[in-house]
């Protein structure tokens, strides 16, 4: 089709407008991966941009992704329907060819996630439209919504990343905040010309921007907040000042474990030696060791974790980063060549005058805990030492499965392996054969968690997309074939055309007929079963005395019936990461339901008050105060339920201003702690949360009403789904 004089002068000047733009600017470094086009620009952190997704009339998504061929600079997308997209990189330009694409695609986009620390001094650009990522959540969640070819996004060291999109765009950028994720979002929509199979992005950034963001003491250089730390004087002197503040707090008497003294007597509970579960009337109690009450209030993360951060690349943003070697090596996270560093761990080394180590902090962080109420040690600590057995201070552990390597992972579906692979029960058994035995008469433990936050509500979508490599691509053939014994009996149930089930096995299956869906999930069924009754089997087969406390479902994950009553017959306890706000106890109350009846763990949860604190993103609050409201209104409407058996709070210590270690430039800075970098604990939000810990089996017991905030981000409307 031949353009007019004018289309062809915009696409000539366009071109010399690319070439303006991208001259100076290196490319980021570009791959194809299975989730789509990863762009890594230095210490300006990681960015995917999604392969591209049809758009109908309606614009709404039609011919989803099916399957995906990813390799270096290449990658090939399956569409339902028979729709293919076949990409290409060559120095910072992503060339897309569509093919075989239906009628009813009007237009195509791509989209990206930009992290929320670039509410930290960050401003983006789309052509000659600009403004700020927001540091608070804004009034309205769309920052920009307009036509537009180019996009930049630049951070608050001057480091940015440019994309051009092709002709006709039109971009959208929001804060999704609104929607309780703390990330930003990026996408732009091409209308779809048949007579125009291709077109390009161009990708650049520039990374010779530097500037200080980051005081001596690992706090905001921007930010000043009440408990912000400004001298080593005053660091110093904060080691004498909490002697009295921790003096000065009052709790109740307590049996050695953190349980109600003489509870066993009065409510008929039994002295096992071990931590374990029992329903009286309408209520599930946890009983500790002493057959006393125990509702679990755990605290995450008790050794030093989220407060590492990456420092390789962008050492010149820190005021003050000293020596691997020397009185702060202590401070660096060994074994990784250095590359992470604990600002938190350099405080108390010149607080408290010595390095840091296990024992001592533990010590010290057992009698702070306890102190304000919390009785035992959550997810993500490390193997109980001595300091743990003096204070007979319980905690829960993580089963030696994911931590290994030798598992067939299922790609797309996170930290779930696969059961059908003849290696993965051997390495299983012979991982907890290494360790369950040395613990296994450990009156210290309540409980084995599986793993943390699987996305089996993925396994649906994925399982069909793999290639014959993965043995549950294999058995889904396998089982269609049983039910269907004749190809075209296939065909016709799936509306396919395939020519035999063997030929099923290395190809990606549009599951778009009500039947197909069916047999998808009733497949998945077959392989959860799978899974949790060889996890059941080999873990009972070294540990007969503690409780397998689950799998830390996320709320995408738990909300299905045919999940929870499967993991429901194989765990002795539901872990739940409930993130939220107001607690949805009619929820809560269904899946307990579902799952026959099994007490439950809330596992993780927290909010962070970002103005507050010089940190960014979670579930916001306006002070720390309200952050000890929420977790009163959260503990107790939840306890009261009577099924609830212990929460834990994530985390001890905040997480670090440039964010967690292992997340590189791309991880978490939240306001998540009980202390923060200083070792300064988050005292009105302590304050609160004493009121609830301190008083908890007065609820229990029906001595008091559960706290409820009267706040509207806090109530649940009675008719919630």
């Amino acid at each position: 089709m031949r353009l007019p004089c004018s289309s062809l002068l915009k696409r000539f000047l366009l071109s010399l407008l690319v070439l303006w733009i991208t001259s100076d600017l290196p490319a980021a470094e570009l791959k194809s991966t299975a989730a789509g086009i990863e762009m890594k620009a230095g210490s300006l952190g990681t960015f995917i941009l999604s392969y591209p997704e049809f758009i109908n009339a309606a614009n709404e998504p039609v011919h989803k992704q099916i399957e995906v061929k990813a390799s270096g600079d290449k990658a090939l997308v399956r569409y339902e329907g028979g729709a293919e997209c076949a990409l290409t990189i060559t120095a910072g330009v992503i060339r897309v060819e569509f093919r075989q694409v239906p009628e009813v695609v009007k237009s195509w986009k791509m989209t990206t996630l930009i992290d929320i620390s670039f509410g930290k001094g960050g401003v983006w650009k789309i052509d000659t439209t600009d403004g700020i990522f927001p540091p608070e959540k804004p009034k309205s969640p769309h920052l920009a919504s307009l036509n537009g070819t180019r996009f930049m996004v630049k951070n608050a060291q001057g480091q940015s990343l440019s994309l051009v999109t092709p002709e006709y765009s039109f971009q959208q950028l929001t804060d999704n905040r609104e929607w309780n994720w703390a990330v930003y979002h990026w996408m732009f929509l091409v209308p779809y010309n048949p007579d125009k199979t291709t077109d390009t992005v161009t990708i650049s950034s520039d990374l010779s921007a530097s500037a200080k963001l980051v005081d001596a003491f690992g706090q905001s250089l921007k930010d000043s907040f009440p408990n912000k730390l400004l001298s080593l004087e005053d660091l110093k002197a904060d080691a004498v000042a909490e002697a009295a503040y921790y003096n000065s707090l009052e709790t109740p008497k307590l049996d050695r474990f953190g349980g109600q003294p003489d509870s066993g007597a009065a409510l008929g509970l039994k002295k096992t030696g071990y931590f374990h579960v029992e329903q009286k009337a309408e209520k599930t109690w946890l009983v500790d060791p002493d057959g006393n009450a125990f509702f679990h209030l755990g605290v995450c993360g008790f050794a030093p974790n989220d407060d590492y951060t990456y420092v390789k690349g962008r050492e010149d943003i820190y005021e003050w980063l000293p020596k691997p070697e020397g009185e702060f090596a202590s401070a660096y996270r060994p074994g990784d060549a250095n590359a992470h560093f604990s600002f938190y761990l350099a405080n108390t080394i010149r607080k408290f005058g010595s390095p840091y180590d296990y024992e001592t902090h533990a010590t010290r962080m057992i009698d702070r805990v306890r102190k304000w109420g919390f009785n035992s040690i959550g997810a993500f600590s490390p193997t109980p030492t001595q300091a743990h057995v003096k204070a007979s201070f319980p905690y829960v552990a993580h089963l030696p499965i994911n931590e290994w390597e030798g598992l067939s992972r299922i790609p797309g579906a996170h930290e779930v392996w696969d059961p059908y692979e003849p290696s993965t029960e051997a390495k299983i058994a012979e991982n907890l054969a290494r360790e369950l035995p040395a613990r296994a008469n450990d009156p210290l433990l309540i409980g084995w968690f599986i793993v943390n936050e699987p996305r089996y509500d993925d396994l649906p979508r994925v399982i069909p997309s793999l290639t014959g490599k993965h043995a549950c691509k294999r058995e889904l053939v396998a089982a269609l074939k049983t039910k269907y014994q004749d190809v075209a009996a296939y065909n016709q149930a799936w509306q396919a055309q395939a020519t035999s089930f063997e030929a099923l096995i290395d190809s990606g299956l549009a599951v778009t007929t009500d039947a197909a869906k069916a047999d998808v999930r009733a497949f998945v069924g077959q392989f959860l079963e799978t899974y949790f009754a060889q996890i059941e089997r080999l873990y009972r087969q070294h540990d007969t005395n503690h409780l397998l406390i689950g799998s830390r479902l996320q709320p995408i994950t738990i909300n299905d019936e045919q999940l929870c009553r499967i993991m429901g017959r194989h765990v002795d306890v539901v872990s739940y990461n409930y993130y939220t706000y107001g607690v949805d106890t009619a929820a809560l109350r269904r899946f307990h339901a579902w799952t026959g009846g099994k007490p439950m763990l809330l596992s993780e949860f927290f909010w962070s008050s970002p103005k507050d604190s010089g940190l960014i993103g979670g579930r916001e609050v306006s002070s720390q105060k309200e952050r000890g409201l929420a977790y009163r209104n959260y503990v107790e409407q939840s306890a009261a339920l009577g099924f609830v058996i212990g929460i834990e709070w994530f985390t001890l210590v905040d997480q670090a201003t440039t964010g967690r270690w292992f997340s590189q430039y791309n991880g978490e800075s939240y306001n998540t702690g009980l202390i923060s970098v200083a070792d300064r604990p988050w005292k009105d939000m302590l304050a609160e949360m004493m009121k609830t810990n301190h008083g908890i089996y007065d609820l229990l017991r029906g001595k008091r009403p559960p706290f409820a905030w009267d706040d509207p981000r806090f109530k649940v409307p009675v008719n919630a789904p």
